[in-house]
């Protein structure tokens, strides 16, 4: 079944969990893993939050040594270092790889939830990391650090517990789900739920959206990337030249496939729907103005933007920095250059250091762009 248990650690609460939107979990559990050691002098506490698609396994350790999906932020060296960093990333609720969500087992039934799994918020996913990290007797002030969804919860958590927060590093996050942004995630909801295999959700014996789940994640992986880089990689090769749309494939329509291939091994597609309508409903400002949703926010704020994403493009991010200004805390905002798109977060990280390094190296005064 994709969506998997990976090495971690796990915390099991027993008791109910209720959500901000209604519906309550009878009890729940939590995959994470840990780099460092807590309570090092001079050391850091540093949260990592994952993306949509990502798992509690950022980085390269002794529990798994295989490559984490944020390989090269953290090392020896590094301004994040778990030689002197405590280090924590644990799988969102609603999640797949080992923290309870739709593919888990309902205590009540016996079955797994499916689409009976109520709908998590970005708020939900920051309060169980909140019961995780006090469970662990994991100490603040923390350091946040998460890319598209991930910054999202960074810059939330900053607004709603201002208090635990010293630093929030938002890489490629908005302070709100723009309408373009809405309509792609919804169109790729529709492609899953169109497919005759999700079965209302219940796609866990037998019956499984293959074609949805992948068509989704290439919609997706448009997004995620930018035109210079399609041209850059694939200009108009094609793998096929028969004229004909049933036989005839460009280069650039082999990569969407083989990522829809990859991503259908290994991932729920009813954690894709959840996940993907909890970004939808993020919205810092509550629809009121992010300057005033902003007055609590005690911590320093790093935003880093890609001048060629164009799925949170980088007037968003300017956006969220402007206000934090406005509203007299300490922002910095710096524009990424790459032809990677949205994606730039997990591949430019010579780049993403050097600007960890500035700000984490700097209690300096901020810096407006």
């Amino acid at each position: 079944m994709p969506g998997h248990d990976v090495p971690c650690r796990f915390w099991n609460h027993d008791g109910p969990l209720a959500l901000e939107r209604g519906g309550v979990l009878p009890s729940f559990r939590v995959a994470y893993e840990t780099w460092g050691e807590p309570g090092t002098k001079d050391g850091r506490v540093v949260i990592v939050l994952h993306a949509l698609s990502g798992s509690s396994h950022a980085l390269a350790g002794e529990l798994n040594p295989q490559p984490g999906w944020w390989e090269g932020l953290a090392g020896e060296g590094l301004p994040i270092d778990p030689s002197r960093d405590f280090i924590l990333c644990s799988n969102l609720i609603g999640g797949c790889y080992g923290t309870t969500g739709p593919s888990s087992l309902d205590p009540r039934t016996g079955r797994p939830y499916a689409a009976s799994f109520p709908q998590v918020t970005t708020g939900d996913m920051i309060g169980v990391h909140r019961a995780l990290l006090q469970a662990l007797g994991v100490r603040r002030p923390l350091t946040l650090i998460g890319g598209s969804l991930g910054g999202m919860l960074a810059l939330q958590w900053a607004v709603q517990h201002p208090g635990d927060v010293e630093n929030a590093i938002a890489i490629v996050s908005p302070g709100r789900s723009s309408p373009q942004a809405i309509a792609l995630r919804s169109v790729q909801r529709e492609a899953i739920l169109a497919d005759p295999g999700w079965n209302g959700g219940d796609c866990y014996n037998g019956s499984f959206p293959e074609r949805g789940l992948a068509l989704a994640r290439k919609i997706g992986m448009i997004t995620y990337r930018s035109a210079d880089e399609f041209e850059t990689r694939f200009h108009r090769q094609e793998r096929d030249q028969r004229p004909h749309f049933l036989d005839g494939r460009f280069e650039v329509q082999s990569y969407l496939d083989h990522q829809g291939k990859k991503f259908v091994d290994r991932f729920d597609p009813n954690t894709y729907l959840y996940f993907s309508r909890a970004m939808d409903l993020y919205d810092l400002s509550r629809g009121g103005s992010f300057a005033g949703a902003f007055s609590a926010v005690e911590g320093r704020v790093l935003l880093l933007a890609v001048d060629s994403d164009i799925l949170v493009r980088s007037s968003e991010v300017l956006e969220v920095h402007e206000a934090l200004l406005e509203a007299g805390k300490r922002s910095r905002f710096e524009l990424i250059h790459s032809i990677h798109g949205h994606d730039s977060f997990l591949i430019e990280m010579q780049q993403i250091r050097e600007h960890l390094q500035r700000f984490l190296g700097s209690g300096g005064p901020p810096l407006r762009v």
